[in-house]
């Protein structure tokens, strides 16, 4: 929908939208004192209490455009200090209704979705964040390839690069890079620099959310059996067999976690393998099992996995990064050790 569309709808629906408060009055494209129009003035009465709502309607509720909705209100709320301040649009996910709240400016939405906190009124309906266009735009932004690029703006937060460096970095077109990066822009990760570069400005939220949006089994997983007495004999054994058959590899999950900041015991190795996994399997006498694995070599999604991998006591490990977001849904204290890896590993730079 284009924004006079929904203004439109939304004057239209403001009485479903509003069933506790009366809705006396509506008018459209209202001029105030000076240039500015607000795309609706509401008068709405509950009990013997009236108020003014001033609604800016856009077509996305994303983090950005609420920001430019608020600062665009706040403008048109100096000339009627009175009013109460609304930003209105078809959908408004949890971080865009955070915002808000933070500015005590309300929201509203097609979905339901309201806050509005005036006098004796307050209005606070949230529905559930599992949304149709909330869950598109997380796969679009956590698919595959788009990975690459947060996980290259995570591993290096303080550096700011332009697009034709982190597209060189991720190997991917300049193109590809832009939308994620665009994306990412919508929703408040990242912003730009007067120079066009990219700043992460939320590194800690990029990362959960991410976590919360994945799983290490997103990549091909097969399971097997190794008689190396522990984990600590078989990553030695993983190390020492890749080196010798020529196979790329990285541990990831607990095994990972255990050489970066351990923290609980763990029994199964995992490792993401590039190439021809066989061989190494091969060289480990892996037997494959449908119950009791100790080893898991992962096919992986995407290549972007190995980015920044590095040696640690003899074995490659995945990033810092790599290894939060594949431990975060472990059922088996993953989230715990995840937390470790972020409180001891990876350093990012405190939010202004």
């Amino acid at each position: 929908m284009g924004e006079q569309e929904v203004a439109r709808r939304f004057a239209d629906e403001l009485p479903r939208l509003l069933p506790n408060l009366k809705v006396e009055e509506i008018r459209k494209q209202v001029r105030l004192d000076g240039p500015d129009r607000v795309d609706l003035v509401v008068r709405v009465r509950v009990g013997r209490t009236v108020r003014e709502l001033l609604l800016e309607t856009k077509s996305n509720g994303e983090p950005r455009m609420a920001e430019l909705a608020i600062s665009r209100l706040r403008r048109m709320g100096r000339t009627r200090p009175k009013s109460y301040l609304v930003f209105a649009a078809p959908y408004i996910g949890p971080r865009t209704r955070e915002i808000c709240r933070a500015e005590e400016i309300g929201y509203l939405d097609l979905v339901g979705d309201a806050y509005l906190r005036f006098g004796p009124v307050l209005i606070d309906r949230a529905s559930d964040t599992g949304h149709p266009i909330e869950r598109r735009a997380l796969r679009a932004l956590f698919a595959p390839k788009a990975t690459r690029v947060i996980r290259a703006l995570l591993q290096t937060p303080t550096e700011h690069p332009r697009l034709t460096e982190l597209s060189k970095a991720c190997s991917m077109s300049p193109a590809g890079v832009f939308f994620v990066v665009d994306l990412l822009e919508s929703k408040g990760f990242v912003t730009r620099d007067s120079e066009r570069r990219i700043v992460v400005s939320e590194p800690r939220r990029l990362l959960l959310e991410w976590a919360k949006n994945w799983s290490v089994e997103k990549s091909r997983a097969g399971r097997y059996f190794s008689f190396e007495k522990g984990p600590e004999r078989l990553i030695a054994s993983v190390a020492e067999n890749a080196r010798r058959v020529g196979v790329e590899y990285a541990l990831t999950g607990m095994a990972g976690a255990s050489l970066v900041a351990p923290f609980t015991r763990y029994d199964d190795v995992w490792l993401y393998v590039r190439g021809e996994p066989e061989r190494l399997r091969e060289a480990l006498d892996l037997r494959p099992v449908s119950s009791g694995a100790n080893v898991v070599l992962l096919d992986p999604y995407d290549e972007g996995v190995f980015m920044r991998a590095r040696e640690i006591r003899g074995a490659q490990v995945v990033s810092d990064v790599q290894l939060f977001v594949d431990l975060y849904t472990n059922p088996a204290r993953g989230q715990e050790q995840a937390e470790q890896i972020l409180e001891k590993a990876i350093r990012f730079p405190e939010v202004r």
